[in-house]
């Protein structure tokens, strides 16, 4: 591997670091506040504060985790293959927060009423304050980079 697609792997896997330490810096203190008030992470029905289990937030931060693990095993043994799937899947983590955000904003904007089920751990705050906003820039970031390494390994794994 030359020094330059070492690089990018190593800037790749530090930026999902970066956004898995952020989303599960959010969502841990979820976790223990209701587990505090409730006694238990089981209970998703009946709660005046959703369940993080049950929330983006969650989905999100296994996303994260998922992804570092994957770009550390990248790092380590580069394929083209490989790096495909897992800008892919970075793909659907920025589609996937986008979809959150855009939820977001629309509840928060009135044009659509919040459902029953809570989606977001953060109800009526402003959609660019919420951690899914700024998981979505990680996501995003994440993405641009994975497209760089993986036009890397294709020129690379092509020579």
């Amino acid at each position: 591997m030359d020094a330059r697609t070492k690089k990018l792997l190593i800037i790749q896997s530090l930026v999902i670091l970066g956004g898995a330490v952020f989303a599960w810096s959010k969502l841990i203190p979820q976790l223990r506040n209701f587990l505090e008030l409730y006694g238990t992470l089981f209970r998703f029905t009946g709660c005046a504060v959703p369940n993080p289990l049950a929330t983006a937030c969650f989905w999100g931060s296994a996303a994260f985790l998922v992804a570092l693990f994957w770009s550390l095993a990248v790092y380590q043994h580069p394929t083209y293959a490989s790096q495909c799937r897992l800008r892919n899947f970075l793909l659907f983590g920025v589609v996937f927060a986008a979809s959150v955000v855009s939820y977001e904003a629309l509840t928060f904007y009135k044009f659509i009423s919040a459902s029953t089920v809570a989606v977001t751990c953060t109800p009526g705050v402003a959609p660019t304050q919420t951690p899914c906003f700024t998981g979505m820039l990680f996501f995003i970031a994440a993405f641009t980079f994975s497209v760089s390494v993986t036009r890397r390994l294709k020129l690379v794994s092509s020579i």
